[in-house]
């Protein structure tokens, strides 16, 4: 099992880089245009891949920026300083060390040409696994729709030739709050420990997000059940939610809020319709009249109403129901008297709701996906600030027609999963009830 503390792997490496440091030969600065041929070289039971680092070397002739006549240069010592320290960041300093010998201060030629190439690989996947990640965002799950940021090696490396290493590391990892307060809290977790593990698998989420989350933005921490509004690095509104259930987890993703509908009706999705609502119809036709609901003859936009008791619902197939039902605002709407969308592949969005009673709950993972807001119309006036107070709200709902209302500006929503949360220095700990955090950790640390 792998051991971002403790590992062989990585006491070797870190051996190594000690020796790189102190060793005192000499040797010829590195010129890597007799090896920089070919898709990849191999060296030192290592695969150094050279698409990515071909057009940097190539404008400055071939020439080396880590290595110099007295052997490694300034910036070679501090990048294998800040790779020896990678574990700060929730990362294992063998996963870039591996494979540099302890005598490059003593190589010339090929090889020297060869140590040169690798240490540019290690920075640069430094650099892409702290900014974007170790893993890949997705991880398997399809309802996990963050994009991996691009590296720029060629502009990463042309910015450590001029300042350093440790510039381009610096601008690179997270400068998100919960980032730099988890990262703190891993320095005094136990290494190799439960909590550390938690802690790190949490920083790579952190990671996936985009470098900036806006000015204003909504956050939804799933596996909190809570939702914030975060303005100018404040949080300015707290309140509980209602997740997806374990079986129709809520997605992750990053979008923008663009508009709320007030008496909103609702579309009964066809997997609900025909696994849920099905069942009750064959029992009690009129259940769809009682509920306020309409049914349509198909999906289709202009399709034409129905009568629910003209149709044979034995007969009707769950897997593929052919017809829309749409619910009526009113106060029985199961989307309640609001809801804020930002249009996406999922149709998931946030909404008021009926069950009410459910926000007391400890553990709140009871929707199909969206999210059910507590007090939602106090959510609004806080969304839309002045453009929408609550008075307006009143009039808004007095009126039982639907209603939209665009946001001034759209406002950015992220809806995320952290199972550890800082507060106050304090690490919250949170149950992971969608299994995600095992399936990372099974990436970072191996199978346990």
């Amino acid at each position: 099992m792998k051991n971002l503390s403790v590992s062989r792997r990585g006491l070797l490496a870190g051996t190594a880089a000690s020796v790189l440091l102190m060793n005192p030969l000499t040797a010829h600065a590195a010129n890597v245009v007799s090896v920089l041929r070919g898709d990849a070289l191999k060296w030192q039971g290592q695969v150094i891949d050279l698409d990515p680092l071909k057009k940097f070397y190539r404008g400055k002739f071939g020439n080396g920026i880590w290595t110099e006549k007295t052997g490694l240069s300034k910036n070679g010592k501090q990048l294998v300083q800040l790779l020896q320290q990678a574990g700060s960041d929730g990362l294992d300093p063998s996963d870039y060390l591996a494979g540099i010998p302890g005598n490059v201060n003593s190589l010339g030629g090929k090889d020297l040409a060869s140590a040169e190439l690798l240490l540019s690989q290690a920075f640069w996947r430094f650099g892409r696994d702290l900014s974007a990640g170790r893993t890949t965002p997705a991880v398997s799950e399809p309802d996990i729709v963050i994009s991996r940021k691009k590296a720029d090696v060629t502009g990463w490396l042309k910015i450590a030739s001029r300042k350093g290493p440790k510039a381009v590391i610096d601008a690179l990892r997270p400068n998100h709050e919960q980032y730099l307060a988890l990262r703190k809290a891993l320095a005094n977790a136990a290494p190799g420990s439960g909590k550390a593990r938690q802690i790190i698998v949490n920083m790579e989420r952190w990671r996936w997000l985009p470098s900036s989350l806006g000015k204003r933005y909504v956050l939804v921490n799933q596996a909190a059940f809570e939702m914030l509004i975060r303005e100018n690095d404040k949080t300015t509104d707290r309140r509980r939610v209602v997740v997806g259930t374990p079986y129709f987890k809520t997605p992750m993703f990053s979008h923008a809020i663009q508009y709320a509908e007030f008496n909103p009706t609702w579309t009964v999705p066809r997997s609900i319709a025909g696994n849920e609502m099905l069942p009750k119809l064959r029992k009690d036709p009129g259940y769809l009249e009682r509920n306020n609901y309409k049914v349509y003859t198909s999906w289709k936009a202009d399709a034409p109403a129905m009568n629910p008791r003209s149709v044979d619902w034995n007969s009707v197939n769950g897997k593929k129901f052919p017809y829309r039902i749409e619910q009526q605002p009113g106060d029985n709407n199961a989307l309640g008297r609001v809801k804020f969308l930002f249009p996406n592949r999922f149709n998931v969005y946030l909404h008021d709701t009926q069950s009410k009673n459910l926000f007391s709950q400890s553990q709140r993972a009871f929707s199909h996906g969206c999210i059910r807001v507590e007090n939602p119309m106090d959510f609004a006036d806080k969304l839309f600030g002045n453009s929408l107070n609550m008075s307006k709200i009143k009039g808004i709902l007095a009126n039982p027609a639907t209603q939209r209302v665009k946001l001034r500006r759209p406002v950015p929503v992220h809806l995320a999963y952290f199972t550890a949360w800082v507060e106050n220095g304090k690490v919250s700990y949170h149950k992971d009830v969608y299994g995600r955090d095992k399936l990372v950790a099974n990436i970072l640390f191996g199978q346990v």
